[in-house]
């Protein structure tokens, strides 16, 4: 999709015109002009904003005609893969779409100096399948009328409200949106119908469970919101949508290891960094981002009790900012200890998982981890995360109470979330780890020249 500058609406003399601003490489097209601009044929504010985008399609038309030939376009983002005629041919025979899909969705491979070449082939895909897209939507629809908004134009001045913060959220909200798009094609919003939505719910089923169907059209829901404020459609077709129970697989929970699967993912060697992480969550039950981000300030002690800060982490929820005791296993972890009870160490923890836009480090983290889980088992219910079920399930045979139980693993109100030094203290905390026993789990650093450096 072109990125050119937002339409405005101005009034001039008794009527509203909506202006756009020529990008500056292609002014020489238009005389040195700065602006295009076009009445909407009203003096009312409302009727104009109805008919606006209709009407920046059209002069965003003209802008795309000063361009290059769009096949040449698809061709340079794609690694060139032909002239325009070749382009052309690939699309009539069908598989240009699918080769655009195939270098947007191209996944990475066991090697991680391949990573950076991936990132650039996902990148070059997503823009050429946005171009490719204008290209359908402009051969395919005739006329469209002055106050009809096309799905199109309404993504992407929704996106450029950046309506969501983190950046991994943003990118589930544009992956939503463009599969919503394929599926229905550029249409204009007041076209789409209860029916259809339920159309796309049954077409997502297919491969997705309930709770990421729900998810994905939640954020079309939200699409469409925004639409009824800016004047786009009279309501929102998504309100009272109930969709079909049966639609879509159950969500699959993640499962525990066994004691045997356990002592292999432990036994085998490994680089020190990843042995010290697994056994931080072995022994605590954190999420795995919750860990990988912990600094070594976040060590601290209080009446006896050294114990892991999560109270002002980057954390899920009020519920997880936490304190959570170190089990006396980990000497690593307590050793240097000064009279101020701090480590002397300062700085992440494990600054060998790099973090992501969002400051989260779970992604590195879960790369690094995974290969230790495969070679131990194909179970693909059986994570990283699945040692979070390993510790609860420790706790819940040793005896400890489910309210204990919740508090270690941030399933309560948290030391934040309710009053500060609420619920079990840290005592009572650190007793309930100390009745677990990991004897059966290689916790420390396999012997010198074991482990890979």
């Amino acid at each position: 999709m072109s990125e050119y500058p937002a339409t405005t609406l101005s009034m001039n003399k008794g009527k509203w015109y909506v202006y756009l601003t020529i990008p500056q490489d292609l002014r020489v097209h238009f005389g040195d002009r700065k602006q295009l601009k076009r009445s909407t044929g009203t003096s009312d504010e409302r009727d104009a904003k109805r008919r606006q985008h209709g009407i920046a399609t059209e002069l965003y038309g003209q802008l795309d005609a000063c361009k290059p030939d769009i096949r040449d376009i698809i061709s340079h983002l794609l690694g060139y893969i032909g002239e325009a005629d070749e382009v052309q041919r690939m699309e009539d025979e069908g598989h240009l779409e699918g080769l655009i899909q195939y270098n947007k969705n191209l996944e990475y491979v066991e090697d991680p100096e391949n990573d950076l070449a991936t990132d650039v082939v996902n990148e070059q895909g997503a823009k050429a399948l946005e171009v490719y897209r204008e290209w359908k939507a402009k051969t395919a629809k005739g006329h469209v009328a002055a106050d009809a908004v096309l799905l199109s134009v309404a993504v992407r001045e929704y996106l450029e409200t950046h309506p969501y913060g983190p950046a991994k959220t943003t990118r589930d909200c544009e992956l939503s949106l463009s599969q919503f798009q394929d599926f229905t094609g550029d249409m204009v919003l007041t076209d789409l119908t209860a029916v259809l939505i339920h159309q796309y719910a049954d077409h997502l089923g297919a491969t997705k469970s309930r709770k990421t169907i729900a998810k994905k059209i939640s954020y079309v829901k939200r699409l469409f919101d925004h639409a009824v404020r800016k004047g786009w459609v009279p309501q929102n077709v998504f309100v009272g949508i109930v969709l079909d129970k049966k639609v879509g697989r159950a969500k699959e929970s993640y499962r525990p290891f066994t004691s045997s699967e356990l002592e292999a993912i432990f036994k085998q060697s490994m680089p020190d960094h990843q042995r010290k992480l697994l056994t931080i969550l072995i022994t605590t039950g954190m999420r795995l981002d919750e860990a990988a981000l912990l600094d070594w300030e976040d060590i601290k002690e209080e009446q006896g009790v050294v114990y892991y800060d999560l109270s002002d982490k980057l954390v899920k929820n009020k519920g997880s900012q936490r304190r959570v005791p170190v089990h006396s296993s980990l000497s690593w972890v307590t050793s240097g200890r000064t009279s101020e009870a701090t480590t002397g160490k300062v700085g992440q923890m494990f600054p060998e998982f790099t973090r992501d836009k969002d400051g989260k480090a779970q992604a590195s983290a879960s790369k690094a981890l995974m290969p230790l889980i495969r070679r131990v088992t194909d179970d693909k219910a059986k994570v990283v995360h699945s040692l979070r079920g390993n510790f609860k399930d420790m706790l819940r045979d040793a005896g400890v109470s489910k309210e204990v139980n919740d508090f270690i693993t941030g399933h309560a109100s948290g030391d934040v979330a309710g009053n500060y030094g609420s619920g079990p203290s840290l005592k009572v905390r650190k007793d309930a780890l100390e009745s677990l026993s990991f004897s059966h789990i290689n916790l420390a650093n396999c012997p010198l020249g074991d482990v890979e450096q």
